[in-house]
């Protein structure tokens, strides 16, 4: 099973700012969209995930910027998780020919989509936490607000 994704991206011109570089919200719909595909891959899509009562509210998100790049140039997202019963993190990563350009990660708690409360994936919904069985285990250690 997959436990990292790569998405090859061209920059677009609205995905620039007026100093001709990517502008910094852009990094997080690329983070979405790394994150939809690693789930994808993994078995289950998001649409999938929701449409069986669970949900993926983002609990932290953060990224540092490390290059700068712009318009029409090509990279990659590249996307690995770690999962417990309660959350899932996501790591990103931003490339370019190797270079890394940028970094971050999103965490999100599983909540049934009832009443908004958060559940044990593994215990409440056990076909979709089977899905994903295979991403390594995300340990308490490994959450911090510092990415």
């Amino acid at each position: 099973m997959v436990t990292e994704w790569r998405i090859p991206l061209r920059v677009r011109y609205g995905e620039v700012d007026r100093m001709g570089i990517v502008y910094y919200a852009n990094y997080f719909d690329w983070f979405t969209q790394g994150r939809t595909e690693l789930l994808r891959q993994s078995g289950t899509a998001y649409r999938e995930i929701e449409g069986q009562g669970l949900l993926l509210p983002v609990l932290s998100a953060a990224c540092r910027y490390h290059r700068p790049y712009g318009y029409d140039d090509e990279i990659d997202i590249v996307t690995s998780a770690r999962i417990s019963p309660t959350r899932l993190r996501c790591e990103y990563r931003l490339e370019q020919d190797g270079v890394l350009l940028a970094e971050g990660y999103t965490e999100h708690a599983f909540v049934r989509a009832a009443d908004m409360r958060p559940v044990n994936a593994a215990r409440q919904f056990p076909e979709i936490f089977a899905q994903f069985s295979h991403l390594p285990p995300l340990r308490a250690g490994d959450r911090s607000a510092q990415g």
